[in-house]
């Protein structure tokens, strides 16, 4: 009883996260594709981020960690440390991004939430295989 409730609210909690990152993508989208736009304009993608910029919705979680990467000027995976894009918001308006952090943690935190579900019923069905 106790193993189902704990994977229903798994379930409700990934839920909930999931759909308000789908709200705060569809809030901001326009600035979304506004800063893909600028940033392309100068700059190129480095290699998994480039796919990700063409896939909309299910792309936006690695371009948001990409963008706040740079925004904090932290090293961000696939580009080198002397990239000019580290300089990308020293030229433009921060205010296009200022949502990215929580599309970023909620998407992730749906993703983990997802990942837990997928353990516990597998766990549940090694149990359920060796020990009925």
């Amino acid at each position: 009883m106790t193993i189902k409730f704990i994977g229903l609210s798994l379930i409700c909690i990934c839920l909930l996260s999931f759909i308000a990152s789908i709200l705060i993508y569809a809030a901001n989208r326009k600035k979304y594709y506004k800063i893909l736009e600028i940033f392309l304009r100068r700059y190129e993608f480095p290699a998994p981020y480039s796919f990700h910029c063409h896939t909309g919705f299910f792309g936006a979680t690695p371009l948001a960690y990409f963008f706040i990467g740079l925004d904090r000027k932290k090293k961000v995976f696939f580009l080198e440390s002397n990239s000019e894009a580290y300089s990308f918001f020293e030229k433009n308006d921060r205010d296009l991004i200022k949502w990215m952090p929580a599309f970023f943690y909620t998407s992730t935190f749906s993703f983990v939430c997802c990942a837990l579900i997928a353990t516990l019923g597998g766990l549940l069905a090694l149990k359920h295989s060796y020990f009925p």
